[in-house]
């Protein structure tokens, strides 16, 4: 019915977001959620858990490798600790929660 582009677009929609969550020293969070926003909002941050140090980073597509870069240099320079949990993506339910 399609030809075989058109089918693998709509097989595989383009992501709108991608929404990060973030494991840091909680001694470093409002640190390193600033110097993620300042770059020119690469991601927009947003505090998950003061006190286990977890962050959201949700960010664009287009973004996400500068994310990922920025976030490199942080666990290199500042905070060993820094791990990535998981993306939740477009997945709103779990993101709210």
């Amino acid at each position: 019915m399609f030809d075989e582009t058109i089918s693998k677009k709509i097989n595989n929609p383009p992501r709108k977001s991608i929404n990060l969550v973030v494991k840091v020293n909680p001694e470093k969070l409002n640190f390193i959620s600033m110097v993620v926003d300042g770059h020119g909002r690469i991601a927009l941050p947003r505090t998950r858990s003061g006190k286990k140090g977890i962050l959201d980073f949700l960010t664009s597509p287009d973004c996400v490798d500068q994310l990922y870069m920025i976030l490199d240099d942080i666990k290199k320079n500042y905070d060993p600790s820094l791990e990535i949990l998981k993306d939740l993506g477009d997945n709103w339910i779990e993101a709210v929660i």
